[in-house]
């Protein structure tokens, strides 16, 4: 059996989200060929977040040096652990999100800033940092009005930030085996919209049954 956990950086809203629609049917398709496994479900947008801010750097720094932490410190520190433990005692992990302006929500940039602790999730050495994770997978599923990867006409290719760095994060962590799904071009070909999705919601499909 596998702990398997999903992070959601998508928004609410009523109005149709391609990137959680493919995910629907990724999840769908995983808990029937894994019935057994345990889904646990990180939704950024829903729950209270331990953000890297003032109050937090001043009751880490506190903490560093043996200082009494106030109880609202002491809580902050214990939520930041526990998000930290949950991720590193996953197996697998499933990622969700739209593109912002070329790069990551900041809900899960800051997501990010929590799992990256030295002697957690990777360790410093002479030669450089050393990932601790090993042996888990990740996958990415990540909708986007315009086209941002494969072949695209010179000239039209726009810069995507968010998915590289995803997975170089990963990687700095020791977790080596990414994939993603792209939903890309909704916006910018409309008439094609429904093509596009059928084709990610394919790729879910098949991705879900050997994640």
């Amino acid at each position: 059996m596998s702990k398997v956990l999903v992070v959601l950086a998508h928004p609410h809203t009523d109005v149709r989200s391609l990137s959680m629609e493919v995910y629907e049917k990724f999840i769908e398709e995983y808990r029937l060929q894994h019935p057994d496994d345990d889904i646990i479900i990180r939704d950024l947008f829903a729950q209270p977040f331990p953000a890297m801010d003032n109050t937090t750097f001043i009751a880490i720094a506190k903490q560093h040096v043996g200082m009494e932490l106030s109880k609202q410190e002491d809580q902050l520190l214990s939520t930041r652990t526990a998000w930290l433990n949950e991720f590193i005692e996953a197996d697998k992990y499933i990622f969700v999100n739209p593109m912002y302006n070329h790069f990551l929500p900041a809900e899960l940039k800051e997501y990010i800033d929590i799992t990256a602790v030295a002697r957690k999730t990777f360790r410093y050495t002479p030669e450089g940092a050393v990932g601790l994770l090993h042996n888990k997978k990740a996958i990415q599923i990540r909708a986007t009005g315009g086209t941002y990867h494969n072949d695209v006409p010179h000239g039209e290719f726009e810069k995507n930030f968010d998915a590289p760095y995803l997975e170089m994060m990963l990687n700095y962590y020791g977790i080596r085996d990414v994939e993603h799904i792209y939903v890309e071009g909704a916006a910018r070909h409309r008439d094609q919209t429904e093509e596009i999705v059928n084709q990610a919601l394919k790729e879910a499909s098949v991705a879900a049954k050997k994640f």
